[in-house]
């Protein structure tokens, strides 16, 4: 796959990135009231992105 073609699977490994960064930061020093506002923000920033891929993919056919 050339750097042109659009991965679409990388929501699915940004997705689990982010469970894995909530999984790294449950200790009690985390304030976890931020850390769900920031995998929340990320989350729709990799869904609104997913969106826009599939919107491409069903121009082009």
């Amino acid at each position: 796959m050339s750097n042109s073609q659009p991965n679409f699977n990388l929501h699915l490994t940004a997705r689990g990135y982010l469970l894995d960064l909530l999984i790294m930061n449950s200790d009690p020093s985390t304030d976890q009231n931020e850390l769900r506002e920031i995998l929340l923000f990320l989350n729709n920033l990799i869904t609104f992105d997913e969106m826009n891929l599939r919107k491409e993919e069903a121009e082009e056919i």
